[in-house]
């Protein structure tokens, strides 16, 4: 319980010091989209750390053993982060490509919910959810083919792509859609990273990418 208390103060406190900075940032309080954006991920990241395992907790906040893609945290916290930095000051000051129609940015808002929420899904059924790509012989890894796993083979990149570029629309910055894009992109290379390590190492994949053909969406890729 305690690594699930640590996660959500973590949590809180990542996303008040983002808040205040992006409101440093733009000298704006009036930016609902922008508060309704973060407020939106603080609860499902909140709601998501008290439903998932605390040993799942402890893999992605520590994970052991060799990461086949060490520098992905550090490089997509600085995209992430790129994003947002990027929409408020479109928004606030730059009004490059701040013009995107309210009614889209409801849609974009709760889409961007959607993927958030089917991310923790993809965690909640699927325990060896690290944020290392490694396979976790010391968790005793196993195939999961549960869940939005009977449909594709890597939702939780599928589920964060739609999260990232649909929070660019409703933050009503066209512009903040370019780092939003390589987010995807990357997710796209660490895809491919962990299907090779998959086929190589973990019993039964191959078999399961031949029965479950897509890897982010069905009858696409």
């Amino acid at each position: 319980m305690l690594i699930k208390a640590v996660s959500v103060v973590a949590g809180v406190l990542l996303y008040a010091a983002i808040g205040y900075g992006l409101y440093l940032l733009s000298g704006r309080q009036n930016m609902p989209f922008l508060w309704a954006v973060l407020s939106l991920q603080l609860a499902i990241s909140v709601v998501g750390a008290f439903a998932l395992s605390p040993e799942l907790l402890e893999e992605r906040m520590r994970p052991k053993g060799k990461d086949k893609d060490p520098l992905a945290t550090m490089f997509l916290g600085v995209l992430c982060l790129a994003q947002l930095i990027v929409a408020v000051l479109d928004c606030s000051k730059w009004h490059l490509s701040d013009n995107i129609p309210i009614k889209l940015r409801c849609i974009a808002l709760l889409l961007q919910a959607l993927g958030w929420s089917g991310l923790y899904w993809s965690m909640y059924v699927n325990k060896f959810f690290s944020s290392a790509i490694r396979m976790q012989q010391d968790r005793g890894q196993t195939l999961i083919t549960k869940g939005p796993y009977k449909w594709v083979r890597h939702p939780g990149y599928a589920f964060a792509s739609l999260a990232f570029l649909t929070e660019s629309i409703a933050l009503d910055s066209w512009l903040s859609l370019v780092p939003a894009v390589l987010i995807a992109v990357y997710l796209g290379y660490r895809t491919m990273l962990e299907e090779k390590m998959l086929a190589a190492e973990l019993d039964g994949y191959v078999a399961y990418s031949a029965e479950v053909r897509y890897r982010w969406i069905p009858g696409v890729w």
